[in-house]
């Protein structure tokens, strides 16, 4: 069998631990290769090129961490930045864009350096007051030509685009300044399909799935359906996470509560096709990814503290019985190597 690498990051209680582990699958087995110690909750990891980067979630602190793979579990640079409560991070052209979600912001930075080319900071509020008190920055993606960089407020229901500009700098985009979704849905994740023209957005509150047809920076978004992922009905469920396979065949939405990962069938026509739903493997699905040949899908299951394998059925989406399993206590995110979204 092939053999694959995984990055994962757990939250630490807020104190310094090894937050960030190396996997490795190889047949039914999912072991750790090495981690990364002196982290403080490193809430989001993301694989660029030969540097692995990621975001602490710290109280009253925010700083964007770039971890050596040269050698692995080597060293641990840190960038303080603006904002507060990191729970994301994007890249785009040589610079780096954390989410802020407690301080409703958004940072850019150049990732070799760690010096600011963006700081954003959101405000307003939206119907549940809960939730909704204040701007809630919970993603970014860079579109598919890398001429916007768009970014799920869930705090102000609202997917806002900005245009990239000079050095990483970010201004709203006339054309559009931002997409709006009915009140209370609160977005938090969204996916572009590989050809670049359809997108879809998961709100965590609702528990649906939004699809949108994209036409590029100068044409405004436009809303092409809705889709359920909240049966069974569970209270206190929330969506999380949304991702394609490479080939953009299979969509895939995970929630957590109900503990499912949703499975559609993508259409030409930017449609989607439900095709079943399948257990995480665990409680609280926070953040699952795909391997970069499509065969495998890693759930991160946050509340019960394990990452499970399943391999995909190529012809259906399924997902299959679990192909192997690691206990991390608190795990956040995880990242199959050799991927960037």
């Amino acid at each position: 069998m092939k053999t694959y690498q995984l990055f994962a990051s757990g939250y630490t209680a807020s104190q310094p631990g090894e937050g960030v582990v190396l996997l490795e699958l190889s047949g039914p087995e999912l072991k750790k290769v090495c981690g990364w110690k002196g982290l403080i909750n490193p809430s989001y990891v993301l694989p660029v090129g030969d540097c692995l980067y990621g975001v602490e979630e710290r109280p009253g602190h925010a700083s964007v961490v770039r971890l050596s793979l040269d050698p692995p579990h080597g060293e641990v640079q840190r960038f303080s930045v603006p904002g507060s409560g990191l729970c994301h991070l994007s890249s785009q052209g040589g610079n780096l864009y954390a989410a802020g979600y407690a301080g409703g912001t958004l940072t850019g930075l150049k990732a070799e350096t760690g010096e600011l080319c963006a700081f954003l900071q959101h405000q307003g509020h939206s119907a549940n007051p809960a939730r909704q008190e204040k701007a809630h920055v919970h993603s970014s993606l860079p579109s598919p030509d890398g001429k916007e960089l768009l970014a799920a407020d869930l705090g102000l229901d609202r997917l806002f685009r900005y245009r990239v500009g000079e050095n990483g700098a970010l201004a709203l985009n006339p054309a559009e300044p931002w997409a709006e979704v009915p009140p209370g849905q609160g977005p938090r994740h969204f996916a572009f399909h590989p050809s670049g023209q359809w997108m879809y957005l998961v709100n965590e509150l609702e528990k649906t799935l939004y699809g949108f047809r994209y036409q590029g920076a100068e044409k405004k978004i436009q809303f092409i359906g809705e889709y359920d992922i909240s049966k069974p009905a569970t209270e206190g469920s929330l969506a999380a996470d949304v991702h394609f396979t490479p080939e953009g065949s299979w969509l895939y939405a995970s929630v957590r509560g109900t503990d499912r990962i949703f499975c559609f069938h993508w259409q030409e026509n930017g449609a989607l096709e439900p095709a079943g739903d399948f257990s995480s493997g665990g409680r609280g699905p926070r953040s699952f990814h795909i391997s970069p040949d499509g065969r495998f899908l890693a759930a991160a299951n946050q509340a019960s503290g394990n990452i499970v394998v399943f391999p995909l059925d190529q012809h259906t989406g399924a997902l299959g019985e679990k192909a192997a399993e690691f206990f991390f206590p608190d795990v956040s995110c995880v990242k199959f190597r050799g991927t960037q979204v």
